[in-house]
């Protein structure tokens, strides 16, 4: 049995675990009143925090002395006292990382002299899990996961005053002189561009979108680069 890493603290050794995996995220309905319709009418959602359950097993708690079996039980509620959040990996699902996580509720353990279990509740304030890193340079590729994800994109500049790209219905341009190498760095998730290291969202035209790819195949468009790299990490919901 595998155990969890959390807020950069691995318990392996010290504690196994088995997740209590929850059936489905919750969603916050967005809802507004209409005249002449009754109840609500849907705007959209909200993606509610995920709550995962995590039962803790102490590693040979029956083998080992009063004083391990207490020095163990110390380091574990040092490891999950962590007030400004970390990242959880947690047993069945070595590749995702739930990140913004605290620890929000534990059991007390039930027995000091077998079994030593317990059950700790983690509450993920980023609901969507991360996975495998991505990188291309082609003008179309594959990006695994369940949720759109924000990509970064780094691109060589051709010599002119308009740099963009476009992505299903999203597009976003970038209108000031540039010199032909310049590197122009698109940061979705921040909605920060920078060319040369230096910040040039100021140039980013009215009406430009900072958009998500994925999940599946996607075929971005470019205009005024000599090349380009797209970046991303996979979402799984």
């Amino acid at each position: 049995m595998s155990s969890i890493t959390f807020a950069g603290h691995d318990l392996t050794g010290v504690a196994s675990a088995e997740l209590v995996e929850p059936v489905a995220h919750a969603v916050s309905p967005v809802t507004a009143r209409v005249p002449g319709r009754p109840g609500l009418a849907l705007l959209g959602g909200d993606v509610e925090p995920l709550e995962l359950a995590v039962r803790l097993f102490l590693d040979d708690a029956d083998a080992t002395t009063v004083a391990k079996r207490s020095d163990a039980r110390a380091r574990i509620r040092s490891w999950l006292l962590a007030p400004a959040g970390g990242e959880l990996v947690v047993p069945g699902e070595p590749t995702l990382r739930w990140r913004d996580v605290v620890c929000t509720g534990v059991s007390d353990w039930s027995s000091l002299f077998a079994d030593g279990s317990a059950v700790v509740t983690f509450l993920c304030m980023d609901p969507i899990a991360y996975g495998a890193s991505g990188s291309s340079d082609g003008l179309s590729f594959a990006v695994g996961g369940t949720w759109p994800t924000w990509p970064t994109l780094a691109l060589v500049a051709e010599a002119g005053t308009v740099v963009s790209v476009a992505c299903g219905n999203s597009a976003f341009t970038l209108e000031r002189t540039f010199a032909a190498g310049d590197v122009v760095m698109v940061d979705c998730a921040a909605q920060a561009v920078t060319v040369g290291g230096e910040d040039a969202t100021a140039d980013v035209t009215l009406g430009s979108d900072f958009f998500a790819i994925g999940p599946g195949d996607v075929a971005p468009s470019f205009s005024g680069c000599s090349s380009h790299v797209v970046r991303w990490v996979e979402r799984w919901a």
